[in-house]
């Protein structure tokens, strides 16, 4: 279990805000620039002995050579003593909208935003392993919304060359691919394959994925019987969403993407004419790509559920249906939703 670190009141000019998080091998804190009078992100990583240094400044030497408008910027690295311990800090850009995760957390995400999200974060993803750099950590919570709402990502804390040959498998355990599992060196493939879980998730809006294996040999023959993380999509979601997102997260890495760039092809090709957004349990809204309003409700009369479809508010008849089932009236609803994105 990771331990929480006292907030420090300043480090270095930084004036300390608030306490964000743990990252890898670091706590984040957000912290004010008096000079610059600007926000920043800082991790703080504590280097007890001389020989740890060149490991704790990697990320920052990672995040330098991979700048790009969808990766975190870093702005500065130097060393701080804190209650006696040497320690490097990172400055970043603070990026006041949070994670991806904690937006997962508290809201629906639509089928568009988590195209364009994961759209976004593959042109990082992209830019990173055309430097020779692996992520090697990607999740929900190591994507962040920039101010203008893009998406970048961060936490490189795990990042590494990949002409390299890991002897780990550190990372997000639910979403590292069977090929890992079984003792074979990340690479590429493993970062889009984590990539692809994260897309299937933000498409479900799975906050979270339980990791309640008790052997290597129960986690390594859930994810190779496709159990885990489980593939169960939401109704509403349209069937060629699911072949991309099935192709990302294949399990044998010669049948998946073969690129972040090949990934984010095939996502953009995607059109999206109706973005849906639940409502609550019996009604959605949508949005057109021309901005056109639709909705969509579902009720109980005494003859059974009826369907009402709206366009710019004017009912579409052959969308509306009249005393439908308790067994057909889900299929119906959500059959609607995902034929209009077919």
């Amino acid at each position: 279990m990771v331990s929480v670190m006292k907030k420090p009141d300043k480090i270095r000019k930084f004036d300390v805000v608030d306490f964000l998080g743990n990252g890898n091998f670091g706590f984040v804190f957000q912290a004010y620039d008096p000079l610059l009078k600007a926000d920043r992100a800082i991790k703080l990583i504590k280097v007890p002995k001389p020989e740890k240094f060149v490991e704790a400044v990697k990320e920052a030497q990672t995040l330098e050579a991979c700048r790009h408008k969808h990766i975190v910027d870093v702005k500065e690295v130097d060393v701080f003593v804190y209650e006696g311990t040497p320690c490097v800090y990172i400055a970043m850009e603070y990026l006041a909208k949070g994670s991806i995760q904690k937006h997962l957390e508290s809201r629906f995400i639509s089928i568009q935003d988590s195209l364009r999200i994961v759209s976004e974060a593959l042109l990082g993803l992209e830019h990173a392993h055309n430097s020779n750099v692996l992520h090697r950590d990607i999740k929900p919570g190591n994507i962040l919304f920039g101010d203008n709402g893009e998406a970048k990502l961060s936490d490189f804390g795990l990042a590494l060359d990949y002409h390299v040959d890991p002897s780990d498998t550190m990372g997000y355990r639910p979403h590292q691919p069977l090929e890992v599992i079984e003792g074979n060196p990340m690479d590429k493939l493993s970062d889009v394959y984590a990539m692809g879980i994260t897309l299937f998730r933000l498409i479900n809006n799975i906050p979270e994925v339980e990791f309640n294996f008790t052997t290597v040999d129960e986690w390594h023959a859930a994810v190779k019987a496709n159990k885990y993380p489980e593939r169960c999509y939401q109704p509403h979601i349209s069937r060629k969403i699911k072949t991309v997102i099935n192709k990302a997260i294949n399990n044998d890495p010669r049948k998946r993407f073969q690129s972040a760039s090949e990934f984010r092809q095939a996502l953009e090709k995607i059109g999206i004419p109706i973005d849906w957004r639940p409502i609550d349990d019996d009604s959605w809204v949508g949005t057109g790509i021309n901005g056109e309003s639709f909705e969509l409700q579902k009720q109980r009369k005494r003859n059974g559920w009826i369907i009402e479809y709206k366009k710019n508010g004017r009912k579409v008849k052959e969308n509306c249906y009249k005393e439908l089932s308790d067994s057909q009236v889900g299929l119906e609803f959500f059959k609607i939703i995902s034929s209009s994105n077919a």
